[in-house]
């Protein structure tokens, strides 16, 4: 290296100190943490921010100090206060159509019993037609600063026991607990009028029909939509159908289960 160049770098050096300044910018509505990235990447070589409580520390020259406050006024503003609603409807309908026939008849040498045979001397005829249909839901509220994770759960814990045999024919039981939930973790952020929202949700219920089981729905997505409108997040539909017969039986097993999910955003302010 000439002696020419070692001068050129060692007033350089002595130069750019002076064309750095460091400034403390107090935020009066956002956290350091939630800025400090956006910052950080508009400064780029040219400086360095850093945390201080809820002021940002900013080493770069006074000009790009200067773009940085232009900045933070855009972007430190209250942040808005959110109402979010899920709502939940589901539906179950069943329908059991057919007959059976109980009772003697002969055929060649044998006689045949169906069923419960003879009652008092007579053949006993049953019509079968039952039907069910229920619907349900519910919805759930929680208020929310926008950016922010929000979490609304309800529910219990449910014992559910188990039956095994050991190996000498003895029969153990065992009872454990079983959360049973319902509710939401959820984010949303705001563009204008547009909402955007990223939701986990679970519903749980115990089986009604069938003891010890657990019936669990789950939703995790990423949805956007406008300010006050309901935005559907998914549902699920499903059909059953079974036909059985037999010497004078006949019966045929019809079914339906539907369940919607969807979301709405209000400001509250």
């Amino acid at each position: 290296m000439t002696l020419r160049t070692l001068l050129a770098a060692l007033l350089l050096s002595l130069c750019l100190p002076l064309q750095a300044a460091t400034e403390a910018i107090a935020l009066n509505y956002r956290t350091a943490d939630d800025l400090i990235g956006v910052v950080q990447s508009m400064l780029g070589n040219e400086g360095r921010v850093s945390a201080y409580g809820n002021q940002l520390i900013i080493n770069a020259p006074p000009a790009k100090i200067g773009e940085i406050r232009v900045l933070l006024q855009q972007l430190d503003t209250p942040a808005r206060r959110l109402l979010i609603t899920v709502e939940s409807s589901d539906s179950n309908y069943q329908n059991d159509r057919g007959y059976r026939v109980d009772g003697t008849f002969s055929t060649g040498s044998a006689d045949v019993q169906v069923g419960r045979g003879e009652v008092e001397g007579r053949d006993q005829v049953r019509i079968i037609r039952r039907s069910t249909d229920s619907r349900g839901g519910g919805s759930q509220q929680v208020q929310a600063t926008e950016g922010y994770p929000a979490l609304i759960q309800v529910g219990q814990s449910v014992p559910l026991t188990t039956t095994s045999t050991g190996p000498y024919g003895q029969i153990y039981q065992d009872t454990q607990y079983r959360d049973v939930t319902r509710g939401f973790y959820v984010t949303a952020t705001l563009s204008g009028e547009l909402v955007h929202v990223a939701i986990s949700s679970q519903r749980d219920r115990v089986n009604n029909t069938r003891p010890g089981v657990i019936d669990v729905q789950s939703t995790d997505t990423r949805v956007s939509g406008r300010l006050g409108e309901w935005i559907s997040l998914g549902g699920v539909s499903e059909q059953t159908s079974s036909n059985g017969r037999d010497v004078l039986r006949r019966q045929t097993t019809q079914g339906r289960e539907d369940m919607s999910l969807r979301l709405k955003v209000e400001a509250l302010d």
